[in-house]
Formats: C-alpha cells, sequence, structure tokens
C-alpha cells in the first residue's frame, strides 16, 4: 500500500504538504519568537516585513505567529474530536452489523433519530445547550457524526459477514474477537481510511465556523476561524487580513479532500492491480 501512495504524485504530494503544516504547528515556539496573544497598539496593522512576514492584526499581533498556533487549535482539535468519533462508529457499527437481531435494531433506530436533523442544526442546538467552548464544540461535533461512521461500518461488516472465508472461520469455531480483529476489521480499514481523510475536512470547517460565529475557540486563543471573525471587523478597511486565515482553511481543507480522493483511487480494486 505504501508503495503505491508514493507513486501517486497527488497523494505523496498532499502528506508532504500535511507533515510540514504538521511540523509547524509542533515547532511553532521554536519557528516564531512573538507570543501570538501578546499585541503591541503600536505595531497595528503593519505591513508584510522581515519583522513580520504576513503583517500584524488590529491588536499588533504578529499574523504568521497566530497562523502557526492555530495549526495546534484548527487541526489538531479536528483530528482529537475524529479518534473519539471513529472509535464509538467503529465500536457500535461492527456491533450491530455482526450480531444483527434485536441489537441491530434498537442502534440502528437511535442512528435514524440522530440523522433525522441537519447536523449543522444539531450542533448549534448542543454547543447552544452546553454553552460556548471549544470543549463543546467537540462534544456536539462527535454526537453529531458518529452515526454516519457507525451505519458505514455497519453496512460493510454486513457484506463482510456472508463472505466464505468468515463463514469458514465461524464454521470451525474461531471465537467472534478473533474473527473481528483478524478478518472483518482489516477487510473495512481502506474504506474507513478513505472516509476519515475526507471528514478531517469537515471537522476543521466545523470548528472554525463555530469559532467564526464566537461559539468555539475564545480570544486571545490563535485558532483560523476565530482569526476571520477579528479580521471582519476591519474588512472595510483592511480586507487583506482575512486572507491568511480564510488561505489557510482553504489550503488544509483542499488537502485533505485531494488526499482522501487519492487514497479511494489507490486503495480501489483497479488502483490495487496497478
Amino acid at each position: 500500500m505504501l508503495k503505491r501512495i508514493m507513486k501517486d504524485r497527488i497523494a505523496s504530494a498532499c502528506l508532504f504538504l500535511l507533515a510540514l503544516i504538521i511540523v509547524l504547528g509542533v515547532f511553532a515556539p521554536v519557528i516564531s519568537s512573538y507570543n501570538p496573544a501578546e499585541g503591541n497598539i503600536i505595531q497595528k496593522f503593519a505591513k508584510p516585513s522581515m519583522k513580520h512576514l504576513l503583517g500584524t492584526d488590529y491588536m499588533g499581533r504578529d499574523t504568521f505567529t497566530r497562523l502557526i498556533y492555530g495549526i495546534r487549535t484548527t487541526l489538531f482539535l479536528s483530528i482529537m474530536t475524529m479518534i473519539p468519533t471513529i472509535f464509538i462508529g467503529l465500536v457500535i457499527g461492527t456491533v450491530s452489523g455482526y450480531f444483527r437481531g434485536i441489537i441491530d435494531e434498537i442502534l440502528m433506530r437511535i442512528c435514524d433519530v440522530m440523522m433525522s436533523f441537519p447536523s449543522q442544526v444539531m450542533i448549534l442546538a448542543i454547543v447552544g445547550t452546553l454553552g460556548i467552548g471549544i470543549k463543546n464544540v467537540i462534544i456536539a461535533n462527535i454526537a453529531v457524526k458518529w452515526m454516519w461512521y457507525a451505519r458505514m461500518i455497519r453496512g460493510n461488516v454486513i457484506r463482510q459477514n456472508d463472505k466464505n472465508y468468515i463463514l469458514f472461520s465461524k464454521t470451525i469455531g474461531a471465537n467472534t474477537f478473533y474473527i473481528l480483529k483478524k478478518h472483518i476489521i482489516p477487510a473495512i480499514l481502506p474504506e474507513l481510511v478513505v472516509l476519515i481523510t475526507l471528514d478531517i475536512g469537515w471537522m476543521i470547517l466545523s470548528i472554525s465556523t463555530l469559532s467564526f460565529l464566537g461559539l468555539g475557540v475564545q480570544a486571545p486563543t490563535p485558532e483560523w476561524g476565530a482569526m476571520l471573525n477579528e479580521a471582519k471587523t476591519s474588512i472595510g478597511t483592511k480586507p487583506e487580513q482575512m486572507l491568511a486565515p480564510g488561505i489557510a482553511i482553504l489550503g488544509t481543507v483542499a488537502i485533505f479532500n485531494l488526499l482522501g480522493d487519492s487514497f479511494r483511487d489507490i486503495l480501489s480494486p483497479k488502483g490495487a492491480e496497478k
């Protein structure tokens, strides 16, 4: 699989860019000596220069510094949100698809009820109920997204259940945990990887949108959506203030979408033959 990914130019380029973004976020304190939350009103709206690569914002804070520190908030929180979402969806989807019966009926009816509401409306309702803050934003995204994974994984598990090698394993008395660990989960993993890659982009947009609306990350913590929210107050006089965080969100989401499309082609039966 790794060799096929390396042969794909788009996948290789996307992985390189993601690695670069992650390195910038991890080593932000080393790359920039500025404090992302500390302003200098004298340097308000300073133009890009060697001292301030992307200029400064309305409080005189270095835009480049806030941008790379924002990677920790926007990207890393998106990935951290996906981990419990995937785990919950994997457990529920696997149990529902493998055991079927009354367990499947109860779990899928819960999913049907949750999926009957628009996701963004549900997120806003949960955040509005629990209160403003990134912790509640993460809880809301997990609560809204897990059932999509459960549904998808359930369908894949049901398809695998009818395969001859699964039936043979059951016939010879292999225990359930062994069948799930050695056969079913590895079989559904490629499609799951594709969906996860595409959904991280969705999660970035969700967290950034809520921060832009003032419901997520709160000032002075650097976050791309919050930076857009701060920049909108001066959009009439300094519209360039919205460029850096806007391009960061657009570029990162595009990278994940392109990577997901590449993984889908690579992991498909036709791609596997190349």
